[in-house]
């Protein structure tokens, strides 16, 4: 753990214990998925369980009954194959920039979503996020060339990712979100994704999960 989710543990921790309370408390992640849509230019993402209109397996929303702090988010193209195909059994990869695979699928514009965007969230219409720029969560990393074995190897181009800090920013001060609260979160766009096969935009945010700690239980 490194030192800085390290002190948001304890802060989490002890911010419980002074109110009574001892949640189950650990690592955790929310990835929220929406669409891309022709000729839109604002996205607003549904936290809380039952509340998306489309469905996708891999997504994790927050239950009603707990709640998650936030220390790092994470912006991302995905749920397209390298053959520029729409995925149907979750085998794509995720994007924090304009790579070969979204031009393959027609995806040309990508780099107004990494370079020109800003994420907003707000919490029971207080504002806590404001005009976050999406170029902090930028990742274009190096691309390894050639076979990767000798024999027999791997002819394609990996892109050379560490997922656990490619594309994720932090988030200072934590962002807290409950279960019974009013959270609403948009991504904010220059123009409108250009795209032949529609990607998926992911929202990841990466932090601690406090089970049963929503203000249901209190």
């Amino acid at each position: 753990m490194s030192l800085l989710n390290l002190n948001a543990y304890k802060t989490i921790k002890g911010a419980y214990a002074k109110v009574g309370r001892n949640p189950v408390t650990t690592a955790s992640v929310l990835r929220l998925m929406v669409p891309v849509t022709a000729n839109k230019t604002s996205y607003t993402f549904p936290i809380l369980q039952g509340d998306a209109t489309t469905a996708y397996t891999e997504s994790v929303y927050l239950n009603r009954a707990d709640s998650f702090t936030a220390t790092s988010v994470g912006i991302f193209l995905g749920g397209l194959q390298d053959a520029g195909t729409a995925s149907t059994n979750n085998n794509y990869q995720l994007f924090g920039f304009q790579t070969e695979s979204l031009t393959t699928a027609g995806v040309t514009n990508a780099n107004s979503l990494f370079y020109h965007s800003y994420l907003n969230i707000a919490v029971n219409n207080v504002q806590y996020l404001q005009n976050f720029d999406t170029f902090r969560c930028y990742s274009a990393p190096i691309v390894q060339t050639g076979n990767i074995f000798a024999t027999g190897g791997d002819t394609t181009a990996p892109n050379s990712i560490n997922g656990s800090v490619s594309g994720f920013a932090p988030l200072t001060p934590t962002l807290q979100f409950s279960g019974t609260a009013k959270i609403d979160i948009t991504l904010n766009l220059p123009t409108a994704l250009a795209f032949t096969t529609a990607p998926v935009i992911n929202l990841i945010f990466r932090g601690f999960l406090s089970l049963g700690a929503s203000n249901l239980n209190k």
